[in-house]
Protein backbone atom coordinates (compact mmCIF):
# COMPACT_ATOMS: atom_id res chain seq x y z
CA UNK A 1 0.00 0.00 0.00
CA UNK A 2 1.34 2.99 -0.73
CA UNK A 3 2.25 5.90 1.57
CA UNK A 4 0.84 9.18 0.13
CA UNK A 5 -2.38 8.42 -2.03
CA UNK A 6 -5.86 9.73 -2.57
CA UNK A 7 -9.09 6.97 -3.59
CA UNK A 8 -11.42 7.87 -6.01
CA UNK A 9 -14.87 6.08 -6.28
CA UNK A 10 -17.40 6.31 -8.67
CA UNK A 11 -17.91 6.20 -12.50
CA UNK A 12 -15.81 5.48 -15.77
CA UNK A 13 -17.47 5.08 -18.53
CA UNK A 14 -16.86 4.87 -22.63
CA UNK A 15 -18.13 8.19 -24.20
CA UNK A 16 -19.59 7.89 -27.17
CA UNK A 17 -19.84 11.44 -28.65
CA UNK A 18 -22.08 12.69 -31.77
CA UNK A 19 -21.96 15.89 -33.45
CA UNK A 20 -25.63 17.47 -34.08
CA UNK A 21 -26.14 20.55 -36.75
CA UNK A 22 -28.22 21.97 -34.12
CA UNK A 23 -30.20 20.70 -30.68
CA UNK A 24 -33.47 19.27 -32.02
CA UNK A 25 -36.84 19.90 -29.94
CA UNK A 26 -39.61 17.23 -28.73
CA UNK A 27 -40.80 14.44 -31.72
CA UNK A 28 -38.08 16.13 -33.74
CA UNK A 29 -35.27 13.84 -35.79
CA UNK A 30 -32.00 15.11 -36.80
CA UNK A 31 -29.11 12.96 -38.25
CA UNK A 32 -26.03 13.07 -36.22
CA UNK A 33 -22.32 12.66 -37.48
CA UNK A 34 -20.98 9.27 -35.28
CA UNK A 35 -16.85 10.79 -33.58
CA UNK A 36 -14.85 8.68 -32.33
CA UNK A 37 -15.88 7.22 -28.78
CA UNK A 38 -13.13 8.15 -25.59
CA UNK A 39 -12.40 6.38 -22.36
CA UNK A 40 -14.37 8.91 -19.88
CA UNK A 41 -16.85 9.08 -16.81
CA UNK A 42 -16.49 12.08 -13.97
CA UNK A 43 -14.80 10.20 -11.30
CA UNK A 44 -12.44 8.42 -13.68
CA UNK A 45 -11.94 12.02 -15.62
CA UNK A 46 -10.73 13.85 -12.50
CA UNK A 47 -8.48 10.51 -11.28
CA UNK A 48 -6.65 10.19 -14.88
CA UNK A 49 -5.56 14.53 -14.68
CA UNK A 50 -4.41 13.60 -11.02
CA UNK A 51 -2.49 10.52 -11.86
CA UNK A 52 -0.70 12.76 -14.70
CA UNK A 53 0.62 14.62 -11.82
CA UNK A 54 2.05 12.02 -10.19
CA UNK A 55 -0.37 11.44 -8.02
CA UNK A 56 -0.77 8.05 -6.58
CA UNK A 57 -4.61 6.60 -6.96
CA UNK A 58 -6.44 3.57 -6.20
CA UNK A 59 -9.95 3.45 -7.81
CA UNK A 60 -13.17 1.98 -6.00
CA UNK A 61 -15.64 1.08 -8.95
CA UNK A 62 -18.53 -1.91 -9.41
CA UNK A 63 -19.02 -2.95 -12.90
CA UNK A 64 -19.76 -5.64 -15.46
CA UNK A 65 -16.39 -8.12 -16.37
CA UNK A 66 -17.01 -7.59 -19.82
CA UNK A 67 -15.41 -6.08 -22.97
CA UNK A 68 -15.80 -2.74 -22.27
CA UNK A 69 -15.15 -2.95 -18.29
CA UNK A 70 -11.92 -4.25 -19.69
CA UNK A 71 -11.01 -1.29 -21.66
CA UNK A 72 -11.93 1.19 -19.31
CA UNK A 73 -9.67 -0.42 -16.64
CA UNK A 74 -6.77 -0.96 -18.76
CA UNK A 75 -6.97 2.60 -19.21
CA UNK A 76 -6.75 3.25 -15.47
CA UNK A 77 -3.98 0.93 -15.75
CA UNK A 78 -1.91 2.25 -18.32
CA UNK A 79 -1.95 5.94 -16.60
CA UNK A 80 -0.95 4.32 -13.46
CA UNK A 81 -3.93 4.02 -11.31
CA UNK A 82 -4.37 1.08 -9.10
CA UNK A 83 -7.27 -0.76 -10.23
CA UNK A 84 -7.24 -3.70 -7.59
CA UNK A 85 -10.81 -2.04 -5.75
CA UNK A 86 -12.47 -2.40 -9.12
CA UNK A 87 -14.89 -5.00 -8.46
CA UNK A 88 -17.30 -6.74 -10.57
CA UNK A 89 -20.95 -7.43 -10.84
CA UNK A 90 -22.24 -9.16 -14.70
CA UNK A 91 -25.59 -8.26 -13.99
CA UNK A 92 -24.54 -4.73 -14.27
CA UNK A 93 -25.01 -3.10 -18.21
CA UNK A 94 -22.26 -1.89 -20.01
CA UNK A 95 -20.60 1.28 -19.00
CA UNK A 96 -21.46 4.36 -21.09
CA UNK A 97 -22.14 7.59 -21.93
CA UNK A 98 -23.73 9.49 -24.96
CA UNK A 99 -22.23 13.32 -25.75
CA UNK A 100 -24.05 15.45 -28.60
CA UNK A 101 -22.11 18.46 -29.06
CA UNK A 102 -24.31 20.77 -30.69
CA UNK A 103 -24.44 24.76 -30.84
CA UNK A 104 -21.14 25.30 -29.22
CA UNK A 105 -21.66 22.68 -26.47
CA UNK A 106 -22.57 19.77 -24.87
CA UNK A 107 -24.99 17.63 -23.90
CA UNK A 108 -24.40 14.21 -21.72
CA UNK A 109 -26.59 11.55 -21.38
CA UNK A 110 -25.67 8.71 -18.65
CA UNK A 111 -27.43 5.67 -18.53
CA UNK A 112 -27.56 4.72 -14.60
CA UNK A 113 -26.34 1.14 -14.22
CA UNK A 114 -29.00 0.66 -11.47
CA UNK A 115 -26.52 0.25 -8.57
CA UNK A 116 -28.39 0.68 -4.97
CA UNK A 117 -26.16 -1.32 -3.24
CA UNK A 118 -22.59 -1.91 -3.68
CA UNK A 119 -20.85 -4.02 -0.80
CA UNK A 120 -17.18 -3.92 -0.17
CA UNK A 121 -15.03 -4.74 2.79
CA UNK A 122 -12.83 -3.62 6.03
CA UNK A 123 -10.20 -3.60 3.95
CA UNK A 124 -11.21 -1.37 1.22
CA UNK A 125 -12.73 0.74 4.23
CA UNK A 126 -9.22 0.45 6.15
CA UNK A 127 -7.32 1.50 3.26
CA UNK A 128 -9.93 4.70 2.42
CA UNK A 129 -9.04 5.99 6.05
CA UNK A 130 -5.47 5.97 5.24
CA UNK A 131 -5.75 8.39 1.94
CA UNK A 132 -4.88 11.66 1.56
CA UNK A 133 -8.24 12.49 0.22
CA UNK A 134 -11.68 10.47 -1.16
CA UNK A 135 -12.78 12.45 -4.24
CA UNK A 136 -16.36 11.51 -5.06
CA UNK A 137 -19.93 12.08 -5.50
CA UNK A 138 -23.12 11.61 -3.79
CA UNK A 139 -24.72 9.45 -6.22
CA UNK A 140 -21.39 7.23 -6.61
CA UNK A 141 -20.66 6.97 -2.80
CA UNK A 142 -24.38 6.51 -1.86
CA UNK A 143 -24.82 2.67 -2.80
CA UNK A 144 -21.56 1.74 -0.56
CA UNK A 145 -22.58 -0.54 2.21
CA UNK A 146 -20.16 -2.94 4.23
CA UNK A 147 -21.86 -5.20 6.36
CA UNK A 148 -24.46 -3.36 9.11
CA UNK A 149 -22.26 -0.15 7.79
CA UNK A 150 -24.46 2.25 5.48
CA UNK A 151 -22.42 4.94 3.30
CA UNK A 152 -22.93 7.71 6.04
CA UNK A 153 -21.14 5.67 8.51
CA UNK A 154 -18.40 4.39 5.74
CA UNK A 155 -18.00 8.35 5.36
CA UNK A 156 -17.87 9.43 8.75
CA UNK A 157 -15.52 6.61 9.50
CA UNK A 158 -13.09 8.24 6.62
CA UNK A 159 -12.99 11.17 8.11
CA UNK A 160 -12.10 10.60 11.66
CA UNK A 161 -9.51 8.87 10.35
CA UNK A 162 -8.36 12.10 9.23
CA UNK A 163 -9.08 11.34 5.25
CA UNK A 164 -10.85 14.44 3.51
CA UNK A 165 -13.84 13.68 1.88
CA UNK A 166 -13.80 15.74 -1.46
CA UNK A 167 -17.33 16.04 -3.59
CA UNK A 168 -17.50 17.30 -7.00
CA UNK A 169 -21.09 17.91 -6.74
CA UNK A 170 -21.01 18.78 -10.45
CA UNK A 171 -24.80 19.90 -11.14
CA UNK A 172 -26.29 17.97 -8.22
CA UNK A 173 -28.43 15.82 -8.88
CA UNK A 174 -29.54 15.42 -4.84
CA UNK A 175 -32.26 12.73 -3.73
CA UNK A 176 -33.96 13.15 -0.60
CA UNK A 177 -32.06 12.41 2.58
CA UNK A 178 -28.55 13.46 0.57
CA UNK A 179 -28.50 16.22 3.39
CA UNK A 180 -26.56 13.70 5.41
CA UNK A 181 -23.76 13.54 3.04
CA UNK A 182 -23.77 17.34 2.86
CA UNK A 183 -23.21 17.47 6.32
CA UNK A 184 -19.82 15.68 6.06
CA UNK A 185 -17.72 17.19 3.42
CA UNK A 186 -14.13 18.62 3.68
CA UNK A 187 -14.06 20.48 -0.18
CA UNK A 188 -17.06 20.62 -2.08
CA UNK A 189 -17.42 21.68 -5.81
CA UNK A 190 -20.04 22.83 -7.46
CA UNK A 191 -20.41 24.43 -11.37
CA UNK A 192 -22.97 27.02 -11.41
CA UNK A 193 -26.32 24.88 -12.43
CA UNK A 194 -25.75 22.48 -9.70
CA UNK A 195 -24.80 25.49 -7.21
CA UNK A 196 -27.99 27.26 -7.94
CA UNK A 197 -30.05 24.12 -7.89
CA UNK A 198 -28.19 23.20 -4.05
CA UNK A 199 -29.22 26.43 -2.96
CA UNK A 200 -32.67 27.21 -4.08
CA UNK A 201 -33.82 29.97 -2.75
CA UNK A 202 -31.10 30.73 -0.31
CA UNK A 203 -28.32 33.78 -1.13
CA UNK A 204 -25.17 32.44 -2.70
CA UNK A 205 -23.67 33.89 0.68
CA UNK A 206 -26.31 31.77 2.69
CA UNK A 207 -25.99 28.81 1.22
CA UNK A 208 -22.18 28.90 1.47
CA UNK A 209 -22.06 30.29 5.26
CA UNK A 210 -24.77 26.76 5.97
CA UNK A 211 -21.84 24.95 3.88
CA UNK A 212 -19.06 26.25 6.42
CA UNK A 213 -21.01 25.89 9.02
CA UNK A 214 -21.59 22.07 8.66
CA UNK A 215 -17.81 21.83 8.73
CA UNK A 216 -16.70 22.02 4.85
CA UNK A 217 -13.45 23.63 4.67
CA UNK A 218 -13.71 24.73 1.44
CA UNK A 219 -16.28 25.62 -1.16
CA UNK A 220 -15.53 26.05 -4.44
CA UNK A 221 -18.11 27.41 -7.22
CA UNK A 222 -17.22 27.23 -10.73
CA UNK A 223 -18.41 29.75 -13.74
CA UNK A 224 -17.54 28.32 -16.57
CA UNK A 225 -15.57 30.74 -19.01
CA UNK A 226 -16.33 33.12 -16.50
CA UNK A 227 -13.72 31.50 -13.94
CA UNK A 228 -14.57 30.57 -10.23
CA UNK A 229 -15.05 31.70 -6.98
CA UNK A 230 -13.46 29.88 -3.56
CA UNK A 231 -14.85 30.13 0.05
CA UNK A 232 -13.49 29.42 3.43
CA UNK A 233 -14.44 30.96 7.08
CA UNK A 234 -11.36 33.18 6.02
CA UNK A 235 -11.36 34.73 2.67
CA UNK A 236 -13.17 34.66 -0.66
CA UNK A 237 -11.56 34.62 -3.64
CA UNK A 238 -12.52 35.59 -7.13
CA UNK A 239 -10.68 34.13 -10.26
CA UNK A 240 -11.53 35.47 -13.37
CA UNK A 241 -11.82 33.19 -16.88
CA UNK A 242 -8.99 32.58 -19.52
CA UNK A 243 -10.31 33.39 -22.92
CA UNK A 244 -9.43 30.06 -25.19
CA UNK A 245 -10.93 28.79 -28.51
CA UNK A 246 -13.00 26.06 -27.34
CA UNK A 247 -12.81 22.58 -28.96
CA UNK A 248 -14.55 20.28 -26.62
CA UNK A 249 -16.08 20.90 -22.89
CA UNK A 250 -16.09 17.98 -21.72
CA UNK A 251 -14.07 16.82 -18.69
CA UNK A 252 -13.20 20.79 -17.88
CA UNK A 253 -14.99 20.79 -14.72
CA UNK A 254 -13.32 16.98 -13.73
CA UNK A 255 -10.13 18.55 -14.84
CA UNK A 256 -11.03 21.45 -12.68
CA UNK A 257 -11.68 19.49 -9.44
CA UNK A 258 -8.81 17.71 -9.02
CA UNK A 259 -6.36 20.04 -10.55
CA UNK A 260 -7.31 22.03 -7.26
CA UNK A 261 -6.39 18.99 -4.91
CA UNK A 262 -3.27 18.04 -6.20
CA UNK A 263 -2.29 22.23 -6.29
CA UNK A 264 -3.34 21.47 -2.36
CA UNK A 265 -0.74 19.45 -2.13
CA UNK A 266 1.59 21.99 -3.80
CA UNK A 267 0.71 25.06 -1.51
CA UNK A 268 -1.43 26.51 0.84
CA UNK A 269 -2.07 29.40 -0.73
CA UNK A 270 -5.53 28.88 -2.06
CA UNK A 271 -5.24 32.23 -4.62
CA UNK A 272 -2.50 29.43 -6.23
CA UNK A 273 -4.17 26.64 -5.98
CA UNK A 274 -7.15 28.48 -7.84
CA UNK A 275 -5.34 30.06 -10.40
CA UNK A 276 -3.68 26.38 -11.21
CA UNK A 277 -6.75 24.58 -11.04
CA UNK A 278 -8.52 27.39 -13.72
CA UNK A 279 -5.68 27.09 -15.89
CA UNK A 280 -5.68 23.35 -15.88
CA UNK A 281 -9.48 23.35 -17.01
CA UNK A 282 -9.18 26.08 -19.70
CA UNK A 283 -6.44 24.38 -21.60
CA UNK A 284 -8.17 21.37 -21.38
CA UNK A 285 -11.50 22.22 -23.23
CA UNK A 286 -8.94 23.43 -26.25
CA UNK A 287 -8.57 19.37 -26.50
CA UNK A 288 -10.90 16.65 -28.04
CA UNK A 289 -12.37 14.23 -25.26
CA UNK A 290 -12.89 14.30 -21.90
CA UNK A 291 -9.24 13.25 -20.72
CA UNK A 292 -8.14 16.82 -22.78
CA UNK A 293 -7.04 18.22 -18.62
CA UNK A 294 -4.37 14.67 -18.54
CA UNK A 295 -1.28 17.23 -18.56
CA UNK A 296 1.75 17.82 -16.63
CA UNK A 297 2.82 20.12 -14.24
CA UNK A 298 4.86 21.82 -16.63
CA UNK A 299 2.35 21.52 -19.43
CA UNK A 300 0.10 23.97 -17.10
CA UNK A 301 2.49 26.18 -16.09
CA UNK A 302 3.45 26.57 -20.02
CA UNK A 303 0.08 27.21 -20.97
CA UNK A 304 -0.29 30.07 -18.21
CA UNK A 305 3.28 31.65 -19.30
CA UNK A 306 1.90 31.83 -22.41
CA UNK A 307 -0.98 33.87 -21.24
CA UNK A 308 1.18 35.89 -18.67
CA UNK A 309 -0.83 33.89 -15.89
CA UNK A 310 2.14 33.28 -13.75
CA UNK A 311 2.79 35.50 -10.41
CA UNK A 312 6.65 35.83 -9.98
CA UNK A 313 8.33 32.58 -8.95
CA UNK A 314 4.89 31.54 -7.21
CA UNK A 315 4.35 28.47 -8.85
CA UNK A 316 8.05 26.97 -9.20
CA UNK A 317 7.10 24.72 -6.14
CA UNK A 318 4.44 23.14 -8.57
CA UNK A 319 7.77 21.81 -10.76
CA UNK A 320 9.68 20.05 -7.57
Amino acid sequence: MKSDYSFFVGDIALDEYYRAPYWPGIREKVLVETLDAYVGGMIANAASVYAAYNENIYYLALLNSGNITQILCKDLKDRGIDTRYILHDDSLPDAKNMIILAEDDHTLFIPTLGITHFEITHEIIDAMCKAKYVYTCISEIRPLRCGDMHAIDIIRKVRASGAKMVYDLDVAHLEAGDELFIEEMDIVFFNTIGFDTYRKEKTAEQAVAQLLEFGTEIVVVTHAEDGCVVYTKDEQIHIPGIPVEVVDVTGAGDTFCSSFIHALNKSDDLTLVALFANAAAARAVTVMGPRGGVASNEEIIDFMKERNLLLDNAFDRFLV
